[in-house]
């Protein structure tokens, strides 16, 4: 079996056989940190992308053979935690035959069924306008990383406004996830005085009913302590049928 080793980029054939095999479109929190991460390849098999201390995708050709370069991997390239969806069987599988322990950290959300949400008069939807950019982040720093995210998904079309009798309540975001951008993550945050107040469950359906019109497929996903969130996206039609898992390697 090959070694690993670590390279400048990803190799995009095998990823592209990965994203192929999961039988749901990957998760926006986790493409961020691939994006970022430091990059391992044994020619010819497989590869894996970690995130600081953290392994965060891994692929084997050889489905049979994934526990195995699993294990040598982690002797090349030593790590504690992995992060990875539940539908994601091939690491999952690996990972138990190896013994380690994992936990749910979170829900993802790839089914919605109609719902038609009670409407308040005074709330408005739009996209966002450029004189709308500093108060998305006033409200939403607990939501976005930093102003530069709020501007670059402000660039890529996809921030969203929303006001109630003229008051800046919340914001959603659409972040496309595959090449073709059938499949877009979606996401809100609302004013912290706003917040319980139904706000959140509009925002969102108003996300998903705009890419649903449009014959695109909204996901998403929220911690699994975060329970606000949760009960916003299940008020808004949203089902979960999966987690996101975090695994731990034993000592």
């Amino acid at each position: 079996m090959n070694a690993f080793l670590r390279v400048a980029d990803l190799p995009l054939s095998l990823r592209n056989q990965y994203l192929a095999s999961l039988q749901e479109p990957q998760e926006w929190f986790l493409e961020e940190l691939v994006r970022s991460g430091e990059v391992w390849e044994s020619p010819g098999e497989g590869y894996a992308i970690f995130h600081a201390d953290r392994l965060v995708e891994f692929y084997a050709k050889d489905r049979a053979k994934a526990h195995l370069l699993l294990s040598n991997l982690i002797q090349q390239r030593p790590f504690r935690k992995v992060l990875c969806k539940s539908f994601d069987r091939e690491l999952i599988d690996a990972a138990k035959t190896l013994g380690w322990a994992m936990v749910e950290t979170g829900f993802l959300f790839r089914k919605r069924t109609p719902v038609i949400l009670s409407k308040i008069d005074t709330f408005q939807f739009a996209r966002a306008r450029a004189v709308d950019l500093s108060d998305a982040w006033i409200t939403g720093r607990d939501f976005y990383d930093s102003k530069d995210e709020v501007e670059q998904i402000y660039r890529s079309n996809g921030l969203w406004i929303a006001f109630n009798d003229g008051q800046l309540v919340g914001s959603g975001v659409m972040i496309p996830i595959d090449g073709s951008g059938d499949v877009v993550d979606i996401g809100m945050v609302t004013r912290r005085s706003q917040r319980k107040k139904w706000f959140a469950s509009l925002i969102v359906s108003e996300l998903a009913n705009v890419l649903e019109s449009e014959g695109k497929r909204p996901i998403c996903g929220c911690a699994e302590s975060n329970f606000a969130s949760k009960a916003a996206l299940e008020n808004a039609g949203f089902v979960s049928q999966h987690r996101l898992v975090q695994i731990s390697v034993p000592d």
